[in-house]
């Protein structure tokens, strides 16, 4: 195999692992989070703890939202999820995020824009 073959592959192969990370990267921020149907949910027996209280930061400009942070389910454990400052779309409004209990256990309900 020529040099130029092996840099042609080399770089085919670098640009696959580029666009498999950004397909494969989600981040809460900038998402508008899972959509809920009744497969994705997942119960938890025990609650989750209460929310952390925390200082918020300073609002960078006064079309931004606070979104609260939340504690999410590892499959393990509760793990803290840190609010944010987000800027609000026109003519929304910020559904919070909420742990609901059913009989079945506790499940999670993200936040989401209406």
């Amino acid at each position: 195999m020529s040099i130029k073959s092996k840099t042609i592959l080399w770089f085919l192969g670098a640009c696959a692992l580029g666009v498999a990370g950004c397909a494969t990267h989600y981040h809460p921020y900038y998402g508008h989070g899972p959509v809920i149907s009744d497969i994705s949910i997942v119960y938890v027996r025990s609650a989750p703890p209460p929310p952390r209280r925390i200082r918020v930061p300073p609002r960078p400009s006064a079309a931004a939202v606070w979104i609260d942070g939340y504690w999410n389910w590892t499959g393990v454990t509760f793990v803290w999820v840190d609010g944010f400052w987000e800027r609000q779309p026109r003519s929304r409004v910020w559904m919070p995020d909420k742990w609901v209990h059913t009989d079945r256990g506790w499940y999670r309900r993200p936040g989401r824009w209406k």
